[in-house]
């Protein structure tokens, strides 16, 4: 069942609130006009989005904004609770922004690589934007236009010009510098053992008081975070490549197969064949 539910008084901009659960596992398609772009700001499950003709997977996991333009998409959808917001335009309401884009691919110096699909975390750094573009919405009527396409050049620009990435252990800017300086240690070596002991040492504190701090300023246990950046760089590695997985179990820090598999399906609502189950090729309506 997916529900939709359209807020009024935008004559160019048009958004559609979407909500969707999803007994199991399902593809099909999205078809992006030419001269139309689309943001995706999605909030609860996970798609798969693989353009037609062999093109690469991009996941579109929870807490994650998208941003596509002139393509046909197979996407795959999780088992799952969904919701999210859809946000399209005619390219011509955001011309500037279309105009930086074509002299950006064109430029010898500052090259942007043409894509027609980009995702990026919500979190920590899209976390404003999205918060004023919710704002903007829910604010006086002969204000929103206006408001919400500045947010599409905001996010239209910043996806674009930074490459793709999967985040699922997301941590606030604002973090004192030793529990900062382990989260970064974390995130560079996620398979290393990480015993909580050693864990505390870095961060200066007893064991006791970091689990309670730890989960306080991040909003994660450090196990829980450890996992986390785990499955992330799994994740990663199944989409982009074609390693085993019982390899990338290994290689990514988990004791087993099937522990990397529960953590992708709690996290994703999907076990790890699935990510790689998106067909190449569908059958897209005229």
């Amino acid at each position: 069942m997916v529900r939709k539910v359209e807020p009024f008084g935008m004559t160019y901009v048009r958004v559609e609130t979407l909500t969707a659960s999803v007994a199991k596992t399902t593809v099909g398609t999205c078809v992006v006009p030419q001269n139309v772009n689309g943001i995706c700001i999605n909030q609860k499950g996970t798609l798969i989005a693989r353009t037609g003709g062999q093109g690469k997977l991009v996941l579109i996991p929870p807490r994650s904004v998208t941003y596509v333009r002139n393509t046909k998409l197979i996407i795959q959808c999780a088992r799952g609770e969904h919701q999210s917001q859809l946000i399209t335009w005619p390219s011509v309401v955001t011309n500037l922004l279309e105009r930086w884009i074509q002299e950006r691919q064109s430029s010898r110096t500052v090259a942007i690589t043409p894509r027609p699909i980009a995702c990026q975390p919500i979190d920590p750094h899209f976390k404003d934007s999205v918060d004023r573009f919710k704002k903007a919405v829910n604010g006086p009527q002969e204000l929103i236009e206006p408001l919400v396409v500045s947010f599409l050049y905001e996010i239209g620009a910043r996806l674009l010009g930074n490459p793709d990435q999967v985040q699922l252990a997301a941590a606030p800017i604002d973090l004192p510098p030793p529990i900062r300086d382990l989260i970064s240690k974390v995130r560079q070596s996620p398979a290393n053992p990480w015993p909580l002991k050693d864990a505390a040492d870095m961060a200066s504190y007893s064991p006791f008081h970091f689990s309670r701090v730890f989960k306080t300023l991040v909003g994660y246990g450090f196990h829980e975070y450890v996992d986390r950046c785990r499955t992330e760089a799994a994740v990663e590695l199944l989409v982009t490549t074609d390693m085993p997985v019982d390899l990338v179990a290994g290689t990514c820090g988990f004791g087993t197969t099937q522990g990397l598999r529960e953590s992708v399906k709690e996290y994703l609502g999907l076990v790890p064949s699935e990510l790689r189950a998106v067909p190449e090729t569908f059958d897209f309506p005229d």
